[in-house]
């Protein structure tokens, strides 16, 4: 049988959801039939990303590019198709205008391409023109949920064949073992040290970007009336990014300092959410939401906003509320705070949900599939 190399692509400038997305899909890959390989930008911001693929023993290829529009980056992907004799070009759109110059490369050398869409939005005329053009490249439109393949539908229902949903998945296992020898004294510790919060304090907890559209005002004005019921609640924002000056101005106007805190970006995730109670994440727009499967994969009951792919995510095994209404957001974690029993129904549900439908093993079954139909 012979083994099909498949060119695993992005043109990002830094590392998120998707690239993630992209390592597990390399490293559960069953390479008795596939050979993947990367290629990405030379931007320093990548480095650790790509050891990780490194320390997969997978092949990472540098694109020594200027920016994400230099032409460059299709001279190098027509040069490695044909030196590495690809197969298939794997091409993870993490902005619905990005990745332009692998259609063009992969078309030119006669190799097929698919892509993962994984935020679609609309686009400008010139971008849509372009974005139709690649389209028309492609033998597989995967999207990571259906609410996003409802987008993709409307904006190009001539392409609408093409389009297949794969949710995103998680490394179970590797997430389990982060916490294994996490202990009750590492967890006072975090609690004091990086919380700033008493050991017996409620933790709510958000990781997100602070961005507006992550929402996280909406989560600061509801804290403010929960307080007001459960003195002992402190909630912990993980995350940096450009509105946190604005969130800072609203702590402090709402009177909440003692409640809320912003730790920046943190390392260690997986242990921090073992030192929480409650997870939510107030987005105003997310395609996805993979952070609320590595909430539920840590038994922690969540509260999202009910808006793209969040829904399919959660299910049952969470609270859904209306995006930007702080009332809505407060009643969820009074009533979840108010009854211990719903939140450990909803913890364990969310934590057997994850094994069952957002294993990263699954999910690179279900893309081995599509590798084997081109």
């Amino acid at each position: 049988m012979q083994v099909k190399n498949i060119l695993i692509y992005t043109d990002t400038p830094q590392v998120g959801g998707a690239e993630l997305q992209m390592f597990l899909l390399a490293k559960f890959l069953d390479k008795n039939e596939f050979t993947p390989i990367l290629a990405c930008s030379n931007y320093k911001e990548l480095d650790r990303w790509c050891d990780n693929f490194h320390k997969e023993g997978i092949k990472v290829i540098r694109i020594d590019v200027k920016h994400k529009h230099d032409p460059k980056h299709f001279i190098e992907l027509r040069r490695i198709i044909k030196e590495e004799k690809i197969d298939l070009v794997h091409a993870h759109v993490w902005n619905p205008a990005s990745c332009r110059y692998a259609f063009s490369a992969a078309t030119s050398t006669k190799t097929p391409i698919i892509t993962t869409e994984h935020d679609p939005f609309k686009l400008s005329i010139l971008k849509d023109f372009i974005k139709k053009r690649s389209l028309k490249a492609t033998n597989i439109v995967v999207t990571v949920s259906s609410a996003n393949q409802k987008v993709l539908k409307k904006l190009y229902p001539e392409f609408k064949e093409k389009f297949v949903v794969i949710p995103n998945g998680i490394d179970t296992t590797w997430w389990h073992s982060q916490s294994l020898r996490f202990t009750d004294l590492d967890r006072k510790k975090v609690k004091e040290e990086l919380f700033l919060a008493h050991e017996d304090s409620l933790i709510i907890i958000s990781v997100a970007e602070l961005h507006e559209r992550k929402g996280l005002k909406f989560l600061i004005e509801a804290i403010p009336e929960v307080s007001k019921k459960f003195a002992n609640i402190k909630l912990v924002i993980v995350g940096e990014g450009p509105e946190r000056g604005e969130l800072e101005k609203e702590i402090k106007k709402l009177g909440v300092e003692n409640h809320v805190i912003l730790t920046g970006r943190q390392k260690e995730i997986p242990k921090l959410l073992k030192c929480t109670d409650i997870f939510v994440l107030p987005s105003l727009r997310e395609a996805f939401g993979l952070v609320l499967l590595e909430a539920m994969i840590s038994n922690l009951p969540v509260i999202a906003s009910e808006t793209g792919g969040i829904p399919e995510v959660i299910k049952n095994t969470g609270v859904l509320v209306e995006p930007e209404n702080y009332k809505g957001i407060a009643a969820a974690l009074i009533d979840l705070i108010s009854h211990p029993e719903k939140r450990q129904k909803l913890s364990n549900a969310g934590e057997k949900l994850v094994h069952e439908k957002f294993e990263a093993k699954k999910m690179a079954e279900e893309y081995e599939k599509i590798y084997k139909a081109q």
